[in-house]
């Protein structure tokens, strides 16, 4: 209609007569509305398109996010301490080098003082079964198969001025605190160092200092064990390992280099 009408005044403002041809009217908005036809459906099946693919793609990220899946940490499972290592608290010379008597205070003195426990092993204060004695024994975790909780050097009396302050320090290979199968033993090449003790009088709180670790013993019916680890025994020669005592009141009483 609107050709029609453009037609029209065209022919209005001629100045010869004008006779529109109908058939090339209705044959041009033919082509026209086939033309706008097409098109729109072009157009529809792009939208279409566009929202299933919108669907496809985020239809794993919407799964990745509603169903995280959750960290697995693997367990390894450590074989149980073996005692290797006891000593009488008063006699450490003659008792640590007698393996009968060893092995009767590991079968038959099952009175536990005090102890500390870590992945490398332990360290305990034992009493007699009458309570008449005492006696430290390291406990280390096989590698191998092999104890290694108990073997290495004691300090006895080292810069101790009277005997209540006695310390008794063993070492022994150790692996750490992180899981490990312990089936390589080049895996183990840290320190393990096990302090044990009678508390002397009066003292409350006995601090540990050195290889980079600060930490108080575990203090128990007049005994006290602590132990403490290192990657690298050669740190011990910058960051050596202080033990210091303190009474009620605060005030330091004891300390000195092990």
């Amino acid at each position: 209609m609107t050709d029609l009408k453009t037609l029209m005044d065209q022919a209005t403002d001629r100045g010869t007569p004008f006779t529109p041809d109908v058939g090339e009217l209705v044959a041009a908005g033919r082509h026209r509305t086939r033309v706008r036809r097409a098109l729109m459906s072009t157009a529809a099946a792009a939208t279409a398109a566009a929202a299933v693919a919108a669907v496809l793609l985020s239809g794993p990220f919407r799964t990745a996010r509603s169903e995280p899946q959750p960290a697995v940490t693997p367990t390894v499972a450590r074989p149980a301490a073996v005692t290797d290592l006891c000593a009488k608290s008063d006699d450490f010379f003659r008792t640590a080098n007698d393996d009968a008597w060893r092995a009767t205070v590991v079968r038959t003195w099952t009175d536990t003082v005090v102890e500390v426990s870590d992945a490398d092993g332990s360290m305990t204060v034992r009493r007699s079964p009458d309570g008449s004695q005492y006696a430290y024994c390291v406990a280390g975790v096989p590698v191998h198969k092999k104890p290694v909780g108990g073997f290495g050097a004691t300090l006895l009396n080292t810069g101790i001025i009277t005997r209540q302050y006695q310390i008794q320090r063993y070492w022994s290979t150790a692996c750490g605190d992180e899981p490990n199968d312990r089936s390589d033993f080049e895996r183990c090449q840290g320190i393990r160092y096990s302090y044990a003790g009678r508390v002397p009088e009066g003292v409350t709180r006995i601090a540990f200092s050195g290889l980079g670790q600060h930490a108080d013993a575990t203090i128990k019916d007049g005994y006290w064990v602590h132990r403490i680890y290192t990657d690298n025994i050669l740190k011990g020669n910058t960051d050596p390992v202080y033990v210091t005592m303190f009474d009620a009141s605060g005030k330091q009483v004891f300390r000195d280099e092990y």
